[in-house]
C-alpha cells in the first residue's frame, strides 16, 4: 500500500513535467511565427511543423488557434516583464539625468532581448480586433503605462521635450525599437546586424543623444 502511495506522486510529477515540457515547445515555435506572420498569417499546422508536434496534440493542449497565441502571448510577456524588471533594477539609487538614462537602456535592453514582442505589436497593432484589446487589457498596458508615467517625470525634470505623454510614449517606441523590428531590412541597408551587442551600445547611445537634454 505505501508503495503505491509513493509511485502515483512519481508517476503524477513525471507526466506533469513532460505535459509541461511538451507545452513549452508548442509556445517557443509559436511566439516567431505570430510576431512574423500575424496571427492570420501564421496556422496551427505551420507551429507543429516548427515544433515537430501534430496538430491534433496542439489543439490538445490549447483547445484552438485562438488558445495556442494566447498562452504564446502570455509566455512573450511573462519573459518581457522579467527581463525589464531586472533590467530596472540598476536604477535603485539614482535619481535625475543618470535615472532616465539607465530607464533608456532598461527598455532597448529588453526590446533586443525579445524583438518578437514589438513585431507581435505591429502585426496585431494595425486592425482593431477583439484580439488587440484582449491583449492591450491583459498585458500591454501595464507597460504602456510605465513607459508614460517616465516620461511625465522627466517633463516635470525638464529632461526631455514636452508634448502629450501619450503620443510621445509612440515617438519614443519607435526610435527604440525600430532598428530592432527591422533587423532584416536595417542590416542589407547597412551592412551590420543591429542586434549584436556593439551594435545594441550604439542604438542606445544615438536614442540618449537624442531625446534627453543634457
Amino acid at each position: 500500500m505505501s508503495t503505491k502511495t509513493q509511485v502515483r506522486p512519481a508517476r503524477t510529477n513525471e507526466r506533469e513535467a513532460q505535459r509541461e515540457a511538451t507545452q513549452s515547445r508548442i509556445l517557443d515555435a509559436a511566439i516567431p511565427l505570430f510576431a512574423q506572420r500575424g496571427f492570420s498569417g501564421a496556422s496551427v499546422s505551420d507551429v507543429a511543423r516548427a515544433c515537430g508536434a501534430p496538430v491534433p496534440l496542439i489543439m490538445y493542449h490549447f483547445k484552438s488557434k485562438q488558445g495556442v497565441w494566447e498562452a504564446a502571448v502570455e509566455r512573450l510577456y511573462a519573459r518581457v516583464n522579467a527581463k525589464l524588471q531586472d533590467e530596472m533594477a540598476a536604477l535603485e539609487g539614482l535619481s535625475g539625468l543618470p535615472f532616465y538614462k539607465a530607464a533608456i537602456r532598461a527598455h532597448i535592453a529588453t526590446l533586443a532581448a525579445y524583438p518578437e514582442h514589438m513585431r507581435l505589436l505591429l502585426q496585431e497593432g494595425a486592425e482593431r480586433t477583439p484580439r488587440l484589446e484582449w491583449l492591450i487589457a491583459h498585458h500591454q498596458k501595464p507597460l504602456n503605462d510605465l513607459i508614460i508615467s517616465l516620461i511625465s517625470a522627466a517633463q516635470g525634470e525638464g529632461l526631455i521635450a514636452q508634448g502629450d505623454p501619450e503620443h510621445l510614449k509612440f515617438v519614443l517606441s519607435g526610435a527604440f525599437s525600430l532598428p530592432i523590428v527591422l533587423a532584416p531590412e536595417y542590416e542589407i541597408l547597412t551592412g551590420k546586424n543591429p542586434i549584436e551587442p556593439s551594435q545594441i551600445e550604439a542604438h542606445i547611445d544615438a536614442c540618449l543623444e537624442l531625446i534627453l537634454k543634457a
